[in-house]
């Protein structure tokens, strides 16, 4: 029989990282990657950190590389229009598609009106087997660079002008 101690380190993962300090992880929160994720093929293991309190914006740090971490979001809270392959992720999985959770990652510019984000590889988590994977879509109606603050138009017509924030 385990010794509390013991139970207590197979349940949590401690994580340090100079962005997020040292996290305590439980272990059920982990989910993993079989191939790592494009361009990053020894990232397997992560977990996704509240960005703050009411955000739709997410973190997802790697635990095999706690300096790797990537900005997320589900893109239907973000993109109204968006048509989530629920049904393609879950065959990839081998997953029902109502346990499936969706992100899509986010790119943050300097100037964060020009945020976008990859609607052309979401990512996709099962959340009972708590597997992932990048999911490549071919579909002409989705963007790798989808602006999240649509560039509003000008008196004359023009896009570009920053969006109004109600």
């Amino acid at each position: 029989m385990a010794s509390p101690a013991e139970t207590s380190e197979q349940t949590s993962l401690e994580v340090v990282s100079k962005r997020f300090g040292t996290l305590a992880v439980p272990a059920d929160r982990v989910f993993r990657f079989a191939s790592g994720l494009i361009g990053f093929p020894s990232a397997k293991r992560f977990v996704l950190l509240d960005h703050r309190p009411g955000s739709p914006f997410k973190w997802m740090l790697s635990l095999d590389d706690p300096e790797l971490a990537f900005a997320v979001a589900n893109p239907g809270d973000l993109v109204a229009s968006y048509d989530p392959p629920l049904k393609r992720a879950a065959k990839q999985l081998s997953a029902k598609p109502e346990d499936i959770a969706l992100f899509a990652m986010v790119t943050i510019p300097s100037d964060p009106t020009e945020m976008t984000m990859n609607l052309m590889a979401p990512i996709a988590v099962d959340l009972k087997s708590m597997t992932a994977e990048q999911l490549i879509l071919d579909r002409p109606d989705l963007s790798p660079a989808h602006r999240i603050v649509p560039a509003a138009k000008s008196e004359g017509g023009e896009a570009g002008a920053p969006a109004e924030t109600v």
